[in-house]
């Protein structure tokens, strides 16, 4: 026997599929010894979620059969597009820079670091928010430390500050934020290596209380490759460009609405595979996300698609952003082609 039920809860959707003496429910595969063994467990856990008030309304009227696909045919798609999720993350993986923290009681000046005290020569303004608020810094990358990544400088030293006072969170004044306000990032491509020439009284700062860290760390770095969120902005249009399935024509109102439901199970599959690894700090490659990708709400021609700096929650390094969070820092391609870190997008999110 073959038979297949999806039932609902709300939004929620599960599946139910018996084919001989096995019964798949919700991806997880029961087998047994007989068919009839198999019929039973499939038609108790249909009374279950009956009983839980989940309810079935996948019996298709004979009339209406050639308005959408059956169960069983959604279920064939699923499967087929089940074995293909690792061929598909492969094709969009991406190198990145991962940043190893590390607890150090001195730094120097012009050293890769998490907070800490900055590089910064005596003539130049230092940063401030619009109130006079001295910034604090956040991340310091000198180039020379890392691996050679596309697009990156390979010398030169990227700055990211935020208001620490107290004032914002975590130097957030909107999400997101594209106005350095509050935050700022810097670049200086020639690095004065004469200490004289570099701002070595920092009292006039105030305490960092709103930093999302306790202590200066410094960073070691290694290439890694990291896959895709399935929450970024733009991974719903690259799954439909890359499976066939997603781009048929002449489709029943039904139809399409059942193919976005066969996308949502597949996005959970990738989900279960692959979100875990995206954690941890990071320049380049793909962001992670504890909630939505702000990016979309974002108007312009190009989007803000390369992520510049990711520093997450870390507890074994006394990070912490809020409930768990993340803060992230994007740049437009051609912005950074031209090393020009004037526009800047910062999110802080968490759970």
């Amino acid at each position: 026997m073959k038979c297949n039920k999806i039932l609902r809860l709300s939004s929620l959707r599960t599946s139910i599929h018996l084919d001989g003496c096995n019964v798949t429910h919700y991806q997880q595969l029961h087998q047994f010894s007989s068919e009839a063994e198999a019929e039973a467990f499939f038609n108790q856990s249909i009374q279950e979620l009956l009983t839980h008030g989940w309810y079935d309304i996948e019996s298709i009227p004979v009339e209406d059969n050639n308005k959408d696909f059956t169960p069983d045919e959604l279920y064939g798609m699923f499967l087929e597009l089940k074995n293909q999720v690792d061929e598909f993350a492969n094709t969009i993986i991406k190198p990145s820079i991962a940043i190893i923290p590390s607890s150090t009681t001195e730094t120097t000046l012009w050293q890769s670091k998490f907070g800490g005290l900055p590089y910064f020569p005596k003539h130049l303004d230092y940063p401030t928010a619009p109130d006079g608020t001295p910034l604090h810094l956040l991340a310091q990358i000198n180039f020379s430390e890392t691996p050679k990544l596309e697009c990156l400088p390979e010398k030169g030293i990227l700055q990211f500050y935020i208001e620490a006072a107290g004032q914002t969170a975590y130097g957030i004044e909107e999400y997101p934020q594209l106005a350095q306000t509050t935050f700022r990032v810097l670049y200086f491509p020639e690095p004065d290596l004469n200490s004289d020439n570099l701002l070595d009284n920092f009292e006039f700062l105030p305490p960092g209380i709103g930093l999302p860290l306790e202590d200066c760390l410094a960073l070691n770095f290694a290439i890694k490759s990291t896959p895709m969120s399935a929450s970024d902005y733009r991974f719903r249009t690259l799954v439909k460009s890359y499976f066939p399935i997603f781009q048929q024509s002449n489709l029943t109102k039904a139809q399409e609405n059942s193919l976005e439901e066969l996308l949502d199970d597949l996005i959970n599959e990738y989900e279960e595979k692959y979100e875990e690894l995206l954690g941890g700090h990071r320049l380049g490659g793909y962001p992670a996300f504890v909630q939505n990708d702000d990016r979309k709400n974002v108007e312009g021609e190009e989007g803000y698609d390369f992520l510049l700096l990711q520093i997450d929650s870390d507890d074994e390094h006394s990070i912490m952003w809020g409930d768990a969070g993340i803060g992230n820092f994007f740049i437009q391609p051609s912005a950074l082609k031209r090393l020009d870190f004037s526009k800047i997008l910062y999110t802080y999110a968490c759970c």
